[in-house]
């Protein structure tokens, strides 16, 4: 599970133990953090550090992720050219990206000119393109993960209503935002709903600005994801946005949507530049348990006797590690943004929860 920043580039609405004690309630076994570096990347990045984390336990035979086509086959088929990344695949990206065109779509039109019995709309929905990422991570480590796709129903990834039956992430963000306790009826289990006020992405805005505007074009060209010269788009928005929203849609553009501007703007929040991402990515791994079920702690006994990676329960207890020291450094950000300031390095300060 991502911590307490996600992959929309925003922090999460409730910090990682209301939601890991959510998981318990709901089902979970056992529930581990993907580290900040992993969690706030593209797809590819997501995928990438899952699947290394799951894969060096030694313990897990299978990965399930969602997928709105259920035709392992041609998801397979996709992941294996993207991963080889054949000359007519190249080609045809980079006439794409020429013409304009987001990373995404480009990408997807170039799948379809190599995979011809296909569909662009395929490769761009997004539960595909996350679930084709854990396909080449699974190839590129020569993984024995079994994939496992479930197929998406009910509310579209960007349905931001909520609708009958399984309602979309966005629209239940949406109405908690609104105060809509209508989403209750979407939650497994409402006894894992908290009492605490939500954070949302303009919660970011004014620590966000503080370092937009202390920060030079030179310096924010060096932040990771940033190119293209957008550093200049960045710091012109940054003079002129009157909240989180207005900067967000001042930056983005065809080809660089919101997600990835969100994500952009987050490292620029973190000060993480290209060589310290490149860094935190190439750091030892770990696996950071969040928090088990009492009936589970058996699990939580042959990861620390099979695992490849330190298993780690207290973070007190753990050395030095630029991973998670970023993770650290993400709660105490995380801390700031409630409308009750918390207090900081609580990472050190939470037990291990077992429900």
């Amino acid at each position: 599970m991502s911590g307490n920043f996600t992959q929309r580039g925003e922090p999460a609405v409730w910090d990682k133990w209301v939601r890991t004690r959510a998981a318990l309630l709901g089902g979970a076994s056992l529930v581990l953090e993907l580290p900040f570096a992993y969690a706030t990347q593209s797809a590819e990045g997501f995928a990438e550090g899952g699947v290394a984390i799951l894969d060096a336990l030694n313990c897990v035979d299978a990965l399930s992720f969602g997928v709105e086509t259920t035709d392992l086959a041609a998801l397979s088929q996709a992941a294996s050219l993207l991963s080889a990344e054949p000359n007519g695949f190249q080609a045809a990206l980079k006439t794409g990206l020429g013409a304009g065109l987001s990373f995404p779509v480009a990408r997807a039109q170039a799948l379809t000119a190599c995979l011809p019995a296909t569909d662009a709309a395929t490769w761009q929905q997004p539960n595909n393109i996350l679930a084709i990422e854990y396909l080449k991570a699974i190839i590129r480590r020569g993984s024995a993960l079994r994939p496992l796709p479930i197929e998406r129903l009910g509310g579209g990834y960007s349905e931001s209503v909520l609708t009958p039956g399984y309602a979309s992430a966005r629209a239940i963000r949406a109405a908690i935002k609104k105060g809509d306790a209508s989403y209750l009826r979407y939650i497994p289990n409402a006894e894992a709903v908290p009492s605490i006020d939500p954070v949302f992405g303009e919660a970011l805005f004014p620590l966000l600005m503080f370092q937009l505007r202390r920060r030079d074009t030179a310096k924010i060209g060096n932040i990771y994801g940033v190119a293209e010269g957008l550093e200049y788009r960045i710091c012109e928005a940054a003079k002129k946005a009157q909240g989180y929203e207005d900067l967000v849609t001042a930056i983005a553009s065809k080809r660089y949507p919101r997600s990835r501007i969100q994500r952009i703007l987050l490292y620029c929040l973190f000060g993480i530049t290209r060589e310290q991402m490149y860094m935190l990515t190439g750091s030892p791994l770990y696996a950071r348990v969040l928090g088990v079920r009492r009936d589970a702690l058996g699990l939580l006994s042959r990861l620390a006797a099979e695992s490849a990676v330190p298993i780690v329960t207290k973070a007190s207890e753990f050395p030095e590690s630029p991973l998670l020291d970023m993770d650290i450094l993400a709660t105490d950000i995380y801390s700031l943004l409630t409308k009750k300031i918390a207090p900081g390095k609580r990472d050190f300060t939470q037990r291990l929860l077992i429900i």
